[in-house]
């Protein structure tokens, strides 16, 4: 049987998870990006880094939203040059999309902050 966690530690994770989340918004609001659908998408790119991560799957990063409205934010991204579009060799139909440097860098910055935030805790 789990132990029982106390009220000071779930505390403690529900003033962690609102500090990420004023820290999100603070690093990516500048940018438009401050929604957390968008963590959704840069989380799951970032994760697959090197991959060939195609253009259409991209969709399915964002569950919190319509198909229609993770397709416009996707093109929005792409057109902002914040996500980067290269077509492949072989087939100029398909697109693989990748982080940009910008949105990387700010990613990457935000997890320092959730990593040593959620140390903090321990």
């Amino acid at each position: 049987m789990p132990a029982v966690t106390s009220k000071k530690k779930r505390a403690a994770v529900a003033s962690a998870m609102l500090d990420m989340d004023d820290y999100w918004s603070a690093n990516f609001i500048e940018l438009g990006l401050n929604d957390l659908n968008y963590s959704d998408l840069f989380f799951q790119m970032w994760l697959r880094q090197g991959q060939a991560l195609g253009k259409t799957g991209l969709y399915d990063f964002m569950p919190g939203i319509s198909r229609r409205t993770a397709v416009k934010y996707v093109q929005e991204l792409i057109d902002r040059k914040l996500l980067l579009e290269e077509c492949a060799e072989d087939d100029k139909r398909v697109k693989y999309i990748s982080l940009s440097k910008e949105i990387v860098t700010r990613l990457e910055r935000y997890l320092d902050f959730a990593y040593e935030r959620v140390n903090r805790m321990a």
